[in-house]
């Protein structure tokens, strides 16, 4: 029987289910893990959407003297991006000679991660890395290429696992995708 989520009159079918995100996010945690090793980064989530994804990603590293903060940006509203990103919830001051990760959701248009890196560079951290659940390069505006990907998707808009429409659906365990007719 198919899994079929129906939120604000659209219909959902599963694209990307748990498993499959399990081992990706498996995957990404052994590369950042890798990476880091001897070092103590500080996880900087992107609220509202990567919070599933970051804390599954940062039980999976097994980096038990990390640190996380969050900050909050907005760009979208609806299935769409506004193209304009609007800083909610700020970034933690002190983060000089900090190894930073930004842990975000999706990268589509690729303007609102350009923003948050610009933004974490005027603090003077000793590096920054971008890793995300999705990434939608063929969507870029700006050509902004995450240092970790669990997904390359095409641009379509997703729900679950974190990602919302109009902030429901984030529980799903799965990523579901528009039914198409």
């Amino acid at each position: 029987m198919e899994k079929i989520v129906k939120v604000n009159g659209m219909t959902f079918v599963p694209f990307i289910e748990e498993a499959e995100i399990r081992k990706q996010v498996s995957r990404v945690a052994s590369e950042i893990r890798r990476d880091y090793e001897g070092k103590t980064p500080l996880f900087l989530c992107v609220l509202n959407g990567a919070f599933v994804f970051a804390a599954d990603l940062l039980r999976e590293t097994g980096m038990n003297e990390s640190e996380i903060s969050f900050v909050r940006y907005k760009s979208y509203e609806g299935t769409g991006s506004t193209g304009n990103v609007k800083q909610l919830i700020g970034l933690p001051d002190d983060i000089e000679g900090k190894d930073v990760i930004i842990i975000e959701d999706i990268v589509d248009t690729g303007l609102t991660a350009e923003k948050m890196v610009a933004d974490l560079r005027e603090k003077n951290p000793a590096s920054v890395g971008f890793v995300t659940l999705l990434h939608k390069p063929v969507s870029s505006k700006t050509g902004f290429k995450p240092d970790y990907v669990a997904f390359e998707i095409d641009p379509r808009f997703i729900i679950g696992y974190g990602l919302d429409l109009d902030g429901k659906v984030r529980n799903l365990r799965d990523i579901y995708v528009i039914k198409e007719d």
